[in-house]
């Protein structure tokens, strides 16, 4: 979740943050029939890396996040009829100054073709739950401010705004604004745990 260009190739500001906790991760829908939530193989890499193609401009993170994964923390949903990985989300470890701890959910993506079956928000919420199991205190995520879907999906699985600097404060209304969701910076921490 490295990406700092926007969909128009622009470069953005530092991305957006957000924070959780051990806390109970909310249950989320399995995805559509015909699709699949399972663990990552290595096999899955030309079929993760086509799909990642779709969503971002980068390079396949796929032999890092194989590194850097936690146990049992890479998830891709399958679309049965044709083999096909359409999703994944890696509960990971990546050390931050900010996050020295590292646990965090990296590089969410979801096919282009196979968006509303539920296979990007299923990859989340099992990685999510990955990370509330095993993080010592908290984990994080990295986001840019125009992915609003995922966001969206972060917020339902209780993941929280971080603040951390004044301009995040700006931002975040923005994106609560495309929400439709009411925006209190009271109501969102500004450090780590």
């Amino acid at each position: 979740m490295n990406a700092l260009r926007g969909p128009d190739g622009k470069s953005l500001k530092p991305q957006l943050e957000m924070i959780r906790g051990s806390d109970a991760v909310p249950s989320i829908a399995k995805p559509a029939p015909g699709y699949v939530l399972r663990q990552v193989s290595l096999e899955d890499r030309h079929s993760y890396d086509q799909t990642f193609a779709t969503a971002f401009d980068d390079s396949s993170p796929f032999g890092d996040l194989m590194k850097h994964m936690l146990p049992d923390g890479f998830f891709v949903v399958e679309h049965m009829p044709t083999g096909t990985v359409v999703a994944a989300s890696t509960a990971a470890i990546y050390e931050k100054s900010q996050h020295p701890d590292g646990h965090s959910l990296q590089w969410v993506v979801a096919h282009s073709d196979h968006r509303g079956t539920g296979a990007g928000q299923a990859t989340i919420a099992a990685a999510t739950q990955v990370l509330a199991d095993l993080a010592p205190r908290y984990s994080y995520l990295s986001t840019d401010d125009f992915r609003i879907p995922a966001i969206s999906i972060y917020l339902k699985l209780g993941w929280k705004p971080l603040l951390f600097e004044e301009g995040q404060i700006d931002r975040w209304k923005r994106v609560f604004g495309i929400l439709d969701m009411t925006f209190s910076e009271n109501d969102w921490p500004r450090t780590p745990a």
